[in-house]
């Protein structure tokens, strides 16, 4: 059964009126009122029978009745069956003033007759001022108090009469035609009215817009300067080292000691290197030039990947690394996930001085997805503190921004990469003093939709021992990058070929350098790509050599062409040990027995 619909509300419009007619109704009670005993006074003693005294009872307890609920009517909502009811005793009122017509059949003196009208006239005249913006209610109106007045003339049979019918009938219509006239108008004044008062609320919602979107700006604005400060800090101190670390071994080279010196200014690029990288990756994730690479994995064998690296640190620390994920697969970027479950566990360990470093996994009620927590027992957070650790370069517990304690960007790189991963990153628990957990959401896949790699990873001991002997040929423009990376491939024991250009490149190859590998910069000079290099270097070969390509550009539309090739791509500086696991890799395929 269908419910029943309430009737609709009342117009703003018929509210408005009904408001003008109940503020006016005193006013019209007492002219009213003074014109039916000035009537009752002119028409008194012409009248033989009672019926005038009726007439201004009934038409004084009416005008009365209306008046008290005038006073009372401002507490009741407005609603269609009061807006009815009070347009009904409206038409009641004006019945009774045509009533007095009839009451009055027979014509009284000239006076009498002339004031009997008038006031009638009056009353009509007073209804279209009154009620425009009822038009059936105003046409009703002005027909009950002036028809049996001009019917009266018309009966009466006199030229006089006639003329004051016809009189009457005119004032009639032009009260009608004006009364339509102001309903139009008030109409169109009702809809600017409301037109205004969307547009103030329009312009409200706007201002409201724009103060939000001001606050937002301001606020960016002020993150924006915290960044770059941050990022001017831990920029500037590594080079400040750096630069004082060159001097001494310039000017006093054979008085300190080169090993310890030359530590202290790889820890200085790596950690101008990290920052860098982790800048460039948030830059990236800001103005959305990564793209996931979305596929199905087992969940354990990347846990155990990304904790692997962090195994010597947790063990000098005196910390356990407990894993505790189970055989199941998801399905995500796998290289980003690394990189944010990577992030998650050197923050833990990082902020963790005893117990222990805990990754576990549980399913949901659905089992659709998987919960994947990094637990500590370190620092903990404030509750304060916890709406801003993902901000860039926000620490807790690091306030002289020691760099052994992290750049304050790690978790702020999670939160980006979460997002773009739709990783749900939260703070399961935090307590100062009693540790942290974090938590990520996993669209779990079942175990065959895995696509599983054939490639084997040799171990780094293995990858080291590959290198000696194994032929390179780089291709870099930039002589000092050339120079440095030809020195650092000699010292693992490799045989390299340098060329500034593509040209010189293929000059070696003609004299018989036929190389293992090519390290590729992807700009070279005169605007030549290094991906068309390469392309020409394997063409003269005749052999698809590996090829890794470098590059400074990061999330250039030349590092997307080469990525869309299906070529590797290092950004700039390149992490020696990530060149090295390279090469040991391209080489121990080579060396691998093939399949008969």
């Amino acid at each position: 059964m269908d419910r029943p619909t309430s009737a609709p509300g009342p117009t703003a419009l018929e509210v408005d009126q009904i408001n003008r007619l109940v503020r006016t109704t005193p006013a019209v009670w007492f002219l009213s009122t003074l014109g039916a005993l000035i009537c009752y006074l002119q028409f008194a003693d012409s009248q033989t029978d009672s019926r005038l005294d009726w007439w201004l009872a009934a038409f004084c307890a009416v005008s009365t009745q209306r008046l008290v609920a005038s006073l009372f009517v401002y507490r009741v909502p407005r609603s269609v069956r009061l807006i009815r009811w009070w347009l009904s005793s409206t038409l009641v009122h004006a019945a009774l003033w045509g009533l007095l017509s009839v009451v009055l059949l027979t014509p009284g003196p000239p006076q009498a007759e002339s004031i009997l009208h008038i006031t009638l006239v009056a009353i009509a005249m007073g209804g279209s001022v009154r009620l425009p913006g009822f038009r059936l209610t105003l046409i009703a109106h002005v027909g009950l108090v002036l028809g049996p007045l001009i019917l009266r003339d018309l009966w009466t049979a006199n030229p006089y009469h006639a003329v004051l019918a016809f009189l009457v009938f005119l004032i009639g219509v032009y009260a009608l035609v004006s009364g339509r006239n102001q309903s139009l108008a008030l109409r169109e004044i009702h809809v600017q009215r409301q037109r205004n008062e969307e547009l103030i609320v329009a312009l409200q919602r706007e201002n409201e817009r724009s103060e939000t979107a001001r606050g937002v700006a301001e606020e960016a604005n002020a993150a924006r300067t915290r960044f770059f400060a941050a990022a001017n800090h831990d920029l500037r101190q590594p080079l400040h080292a750096m630069r004082l670390l060159s001097q001494t071994l310039l000017e006093q080279g054979h008085k300190v000691d080169v090993a310890a010196v030359s530590t202290h200014l790889v820890e200085c690029v790596e950690g101008m290197a990290e920052v860098i990288d982790d800048l460039l990756e948030i830059t990236r994730l800001d103005v959305g030039h990564m793209a996931p690479h979305w596929s199905s994995f087992p969940l354990d064998d990347l846990v155990r990947e990304c904790c692997r690296p962090h195994e010597p640190l947790a063990l000098a620390k005196g910390l356990r690394l407990d894993i505790d994920v189970g055989r199941l697969a998801v399905h995500s970027d796998r290289a980003l996930l690394a990189r944010v479950l990577s992030n998650l566990v050197s923050n833990a360990i990082r902020y963790t001085e005893r117990g222990a470093v805990r990754v576990a996994c549980a399913l949901t009620s659905d089992e659709s997805h998987v919960w994947l927590d990094v637990e500590d027992t370190g620092i903990g957070i404030d509750e304060e503190d916890l709406p801003r650790i993902f901000e860039e370069f926000y620490q807790v517990g690091n306030p002289a921004r020691d760099r052994h304690l992290g750049l304050g960007l790690g978790l702020a790189t999670v939160k980006r990469l979460s997002d773009l991963l739709s990783l749900d990153v939260s703070v399961l628990r935090s307590a100062p003093g009693q540790g942290s957990v974090f938590s990520l959401k996993l669209r779990r896949v079942a175990m065959d939709e895995v696509t599983m790699s054939a490639t084997a990873h040799p171990e780094p001991g293995a990858q080291e021992a590959l290198l000696p002997g194994h032929r390179v040929l780089v291709i870099e423009d930039d002589a000092d990058a050339r120079a440095a990376l030809t020195g650092l491939l000699r010292s693992w024991g490799c045989d390299v070929r340098s060329a500034a250009d593509a040209a010189t490149s293929l000059s070696h190859i003609r004299t018989g350098f036929r190389p293992d590998a090519l390290v590729v910069d992807l700009r070279l000079p005169d605007g030549a790509s290094g991906i068309d290099a390469l392309r020409d270097v394997r063409a003269l070969l005749g052999d698809e050599v590996p090829a890794v390509m470098v590059t400074g550009d990061a999330g250039s539309p030349h590092m997307r062409r080469a990525q869309d090739a299906g070529l590797t791509v290092m950004v700039k500086p390149v992490r020696p040990v990530q060149l090295r696991a390279f090469l040991g890799l391209v080489f121990a395929r080579e060396q691998a027995p093939q399949p008969d």
